[in-house]
């Protein structure tokens, strides 16, 4: 028994779930792994925000659903409509990545599938069947300028076909305790079916937040990729509040069922803060009023 909690404790260090842990766990376990006579290091909770006394109330008139948590306590900063199932677009991705990266290595060669069809007017890097290109190259393509079929070129390659990938994002929602999710496309242009929280979505991100590699993609304005046969993509970031310094990531998404749609990963007096805001009319100035009235309103110890 002393053993199994050993080994289940480091592999929760050691893949990044220790700290999403409530502090009742991490005591239970540092309990369980200590020998007799040994003083326990019980678990520090992280420090949360306390809101002001009489906050300024705020109104993100645009928006038909706003999140807010502190990263590090989860403490909710902000919640308007959070729980309400809803079209998501590109957002859709972040989910999509967390299951391509639990099959695919980085360094993993693949060769495109049959993908769907896509209109004109969607954003695609132009994969052909046959193409080779790296999971990292699809990854970059996916996250940083939203390319749908780098999306769904990773879908094949870790499923095989797009439904049972779905079947996957769906069975990982359920794994990882997320509600309000439901998954039936991989790039989030299929708005039938494909319905999620703010709440949800903010959850996802901040468990693709304890992934490096994608902390670095997310905060990536402008890159390359090449193929096998030498074709070279010249990529841009669809996060304009990029470019501003004061946001890290996370990711954009735009159908018209869907609205303006934006995970936002922004600092807040040196505390990280995950933003949600879905069906909006002006995705990045809303998020800003939002980060701006957090700041006036919670305070870290």
């Amino acid at each position: 028994m002393m053993a199994i909690a050993v080994i289940t404790a480091l592999v929760l260090q050691l893949t990044g779930w220790w700290p999403h842990l409530s502090i009742a766990s991490q005591t239970k376990l540092a309990t369980a792994v200590t020998p007799p006579g040994q003083v326990i290091a019980l678990p520090v909770s992280p420090s949360a925000p306390i809101p002001a006394a009489s906050p300024t109330p705020l109104s993100l008139d645009s928006a038909s659903s706003v999140y807010a948590i502190d990263v590090a306590s989860g403490q909710v900063l902000y919640a308007q409509n959070a729980d309400k199932p809803r079209p998501i677009a590109s957002v859709t991705k972040l989910m999509t990545v967390m299951v391509a990266l639990g099959s695919l290595k980085p360094t993993q060669m693949v060769t495109v599938g049959d993908l769907p069809k896509y209109d004109v007017v969607d954003e695609t890097m132009g994969l052909m069947p046959g193409e080779q290109l790296s999971v990292m190259s699809l990854l970059k393509a996916a996250l940083i300028p939203s390319d749908n079929d780098a999306a769904d070129a990773l879908a094949l390659a870790t499923s095989g076909t797009l439904p049972k990938f779905y079947a996957a994002m769906n069975a990982r929602a359920a794994q990882w305790g997320i509600k309000n999710a439901h998954f039936t496309s991989a790039s989030g242009l299929n708005d039938t079916g494909n319905d999620v929280s703010a709440a949800a979505v903010a959850k996802i991100a901040s468990l693709d937040l304890t992934n490096p590699l994608f902390r670095q993609l997310i905060n990536t304005q402008g890159t390359t990729v090449t193929d096998t046969a030498g074709r070279t993509l010249t990529m841009t970031a669809s996060n304009d509040l990029l470019a501003t310094g004061r946001f890290y990531g996370i990711k954009t998404g735009y159908t018209e069922a869907a609205g303006e749609c934006f995970a936002g990963l922004t600092k807040i007096n040196g505390h990280e803060v995950i933003t949600v805001v879905l069906g909006s009319s002006d995705r990045f100035g809303e998020t800003q009023s939002l980060v701006n009235w957090i700041g006036q309103t919670w305070t870290w110890l």
